[in-house]
């Protein structure tokens, strides 16, 4: 029996209040925005501190898989737009490139941050201080070059109309396995944001995730985002279980990598299913 508030009437049903439920979802996905994407939303300032006591952290993992949809909803903008003008090369291009601005290259940095320490460090103090380090050395260099050119030739590889679905399919499923792994894996770190965040990632906040990922998928895709959705699952959860035995566990930088690694994995994927005989 749920625990009656003070100053209510225990002889009345209590009812939970609707608008404060209302003004946290918003919260949690304009939350969720402001971490994935460089779009201009009000600062915290101006919609989370809403009054002196709440100081509760939001980071909207819930509706990751809906930034990941506008996002890709924007990338279609320009297939729209440019897609009949240029080439497919240079359509690639613009979009590969229009991703980097509107995630202001955080999934990048960390998959380079990543690279850097997975394998340059010996030990896992020595991993997790080299990603520490601001600096880019050799290994994240080569993996974010990496990285990109698979993305760029897989898209360029692909119709605009397939584009469009594979963007409005593979989007939304990466950011669900970023918040798969907050929940799955321990922290690498005590202490930190990759800490804090996991700390906000319930249960619940897992199942909606992973149920817009997979409700998205399946309107976009079919059959397709079907297969997509439950081999970014089992993909993330391996590449996951890699990194926790070189790390001890996840970082922030990890939960990058993992967006960057999937929408790769997920695009090849993609284009062996729409080109299978």
């Amino acid at each position: 029996m749920s625990e009656v508030p003070p100053f209510v009437d225990a002889r009345k049903p209590y009812k939970p209040d609707r608008s404060g439920w209302i003004l946290g979802q918003y919260k949690e996905l304009v939350a969720a925005i402001r971490f994935l994407s460089t779009l201009p939303l009000p600062g915290s300032v101006r919609l989370f501190r809403t009054d002196a006591d709440d100081d509760r952290l939001f980071l909207g993992s819930a509706y990751f898989p809906l930034v990941g949809l506008l996002l890709a909803a924007l990338l279609y903008l320009l297939v729209w737009i440019f897609g009949p003008l240029v080439s497919p090369l240079v359509l690639a291009a613009l979009l590969v490139v229009a991703l980097v601005l509107l995630t202001g290259g955080l999934h990048l940095d960390g998959l380079m941050d990543s690279c850097d320490g997975l394998f340059g460090g010996r030990s896992p103090e020595h991993k997790l201080e080299i990603m520490r380090d601001s600096r880019v050395g050799s290994f994240g260099v080569l993996g974010g070059i990496c990285i990109l050119l698979l993305k760029f030739s897989l898209l360029a590889s692909l119709k605009p109309s397939l584009i469009v679905l594979a963007l409005l399919t593979i989007l939304p499923i990466s950011r669900w396995t970023m918040v798969q792994s907050m929940f799955a894996f321990p922290s690498a770190r005590a202490t930190g944001l990759g800490a804090a965040f996991r700390q906000t990632v319930t249960r619940p906040r897992l199942i909606c995730a992973a149920l817009l990922s997979l409700i998205i998928a399946l309107l976009a895709s079919h059959i397709v985002g079907l297969i997509l959705w439950f081999c970014a699952t089992l993909i993330a959860w391996f590449i996951g279980r890699w990194i926790t035995s070189k790390l001890g566990g996840l970082t922030g930088d990890s939960y990058g990598t993992l967006a960057e690694l999937i929408e790769v994995i997920l695009l090849l994927l993609f284009t062996l299913l729409c080109f299978w005989p």
